[in-house]
C-alpha cells in the first residue's frame, strides 16, 4: 500500500489505502525561488518611515514577505513599521510572523477599521498590502482585491455576492464577484505584494498596484497549478498544508468546494480538516444555533459564510460530502448534513460499503492552491 501523507491540522496524519483503489495522487508543485530572490524582489518595493503594511494572509509566504519589509526598513534606519492584520488571521500570522524573523518581535494590530481604508491609510507615509494568491469558489481566485473586500468592505462584499451566478462554487473562474472585488479596490493608495507561493516556499513575488500584482500573481498561479485528471467516485481532500485554513470550518470549506466538481454524480467528497477553533462564526455558526433558518438562505442578505449554506444545500443533492474533524457529529451530520468520518481508517473502511471493493479515490493536498480539470 502506498503511504500517503495529509496535513491534519499543526500534523501530518497516514492514509493506508490500497494501490489498486488509488486513482491518483495530487499537490501543489511549485518550483520555489532562491531566498535571494525574494529578497531582491520584495527589496524592491520602496519603503518609508511611518510605514503601514497591510497582511491579508496568514500564510508563512505572507508573514515572510511582511517580515522582509520590516527588516527593509529598519535597514535604512526607519522603525516605525506597523503591521496590521484581519482579526481573524491574527493568531496565525503572529506565529508565522515570529518564525519568519528569526525569534525577533515584530508586532501586529488586529484590525476592524470602524473608519474608511483610505482614512486608516491616510494616517501613514505609505502602505502595502500583502497577501498570497489563491482558488476561491465565490470569487474565482482569492487574494488581495478579494481579502479587502471579505474583511473590510461589508457593502461591497454584499454586491459581489449578488453578483454570483447560481448557488455551485465557481473556482478559476473570473465571474461577477472577482469584476466587483477588483472595481472596489481601485484607488486604494497602497503599493501590493502578491505572492504565489506553498509549503515548499515562495514560487512567485508580484508588485505593483493591488490590481496589477493580482493579476500577475494569478496568472502564475493558473499556469502552474491546473492540473488534468480523470473524474472519480470518491476524493479525499486536504484543507492545506497552512494550518491556518484548517483552524475553523468556514476557512476549510472553501478546499471542498475547490475540488468537488471533479466528483462524479452520487460520489463523495470528503474533506480533511482539524477545525481547532471551530466553526468559524458567521452564517454556519448562525445556522447550527437556530438563528438562521433553511428557509430564510435564499433571500437572506449576506452574512459572512453564507455562500457555504448555499453550496451546502445545492452539491448534498449531487453528492455524498464528507468530513473529517474535531467538531462535534451533531453539528457536522445533523445541523449541516455532512457524512462523518472518525478519522482515516474509518473512510476507508466506509467506502468499499458505499462505491464497491473496486472503487477508486483521488488524493488531494493543497487544494485551496490547485484547481483539478476534468480530462476530455
Amino acid at each position: 500500500m502506498p503511504e500517503i501523507w495529509l496535513r491534519y491540522g499543526t500534523t501530518d496524519v497516514v492514509l493506508d489505502i490500497r494501490f489498486e483503489n488509488l486513482a491518483n495522487q495530487i499537490s501543489s508543485s511549485f518550483q520555489a525561488l532562491a531566498e535571494e530572490e525574494v529578497k531582491a524582489a520584495i527589496g524592491g518595493v520602496p519603503v518609508t518611515d511611518n510605514m503601514l503594511v497591510l497582511a491579508l494572509s496568514a500564510s508563512k509566504a505572507t508573514a515572510k514577505a511582511a517580515a522582509m519589509l520590516a527588516e527593509a526598513a529598519r535597514a535604512k534606519g526607519f522603525a516605525n513599521v506597523t503591521v496590521d492584520v484581519p482579526g481573524r488571521m491574527a493568531g496565525a500570522l503572529r506565529t508565522n510572523l515570529t518564525a519568519a524573523a528569526g525569534g525577533e518581535l515584530v508586532s501586529i494590530n488586529r484590525i476592524d477599521y470602524q473608519s474608511p481604508l483610505q482614512e486608516r491609510i491616510s494616517k501613514f507615509q505609505s502602505a502595502v498590502v500583502v497577501s498570497s494568491v489563491a482558488y476561491d469558489p465565490l470569487f474565482g481566485f482569492a487574494g488581495a482585491p478579494t481579502a479587502l473586500v471579505r474583511n473590510l468592505l461589508a457593502d461591497q462584499m454584499a454586491e459581489a455576492f449578488k453578483a454570483r451566478q447560481g448557488n455551485w462554487p465557481a473556482p478559476g473562474i473570473e465571474g461577477g464577484p472577482l469584476k466587483v472585488a477588483i472595481s472596489s479596490i481601485e484607488g486604494i493608495p497602497a503599493t501590493s505584494i502578491e505572492l504565489v507561493a506553498n509549503s515548499e516556499g515562495i514560487a512567485g513575488v508580484h508588485t505593483g498596484s493591488i490590481a496589477e500584482a493580482f493579476d500577475k500573481a494569478v496568472s502564475q498561479l493558473k499556469s502552474e497549478s491546473e492540473v488534468e485528471t480523470d473524474p472519480v467516485k470518491c476524493a479525499i481532500i486536504s484543507a492545506s498544508s497552512e494550518a491556518g485554513s484548517h483552524s475553523t470550518l468556514a476557512s476549510a470549506l472553501n478546499s471542498l468546494w475547490n475540488s468537488v466538481h471533479i466528483v462524479r454524480e452520487d460520489g463523495s467528497a470528503i474533506l480533511l480538516a482539524e477545525n481547532r477553533e471551530g466553526i468559524g462564526g458567521g452564517a454556519l455558526q448562525m445556522f447550527i444555533e437556530g438563528r438562521l433558518k433553511p428557509e430564510q438562505l435564499q433571500a437572506s442578505p449576506y452574512i459572512d459564510g453564507l455562500e457555504h449554506l448555499l453550496y451546502i444545500e445545492e452539491l448534498r443533492q449531487k453528492y455524498e460530502l464528507g468530513l473529517v474533524s474535531t467538531l462535534p457529529h451533531y453539528y457536522a451530520r445533523t445541523k449541516l448534513g455532512f457524512a462523518t468520518y472518525a478519522g482515516m481508517k474509518d473512510i476507508l473502511d466506509k467506502l468499499p460499503d458505499r462505491h464497491g471493493k473496486s472503487y477508486k479515490a483521488l488524493v488531494l493536498s493543497d487544494a485551496d492552491i490547485t484547481l483539478l480539470k476534468a480530462r476530455t
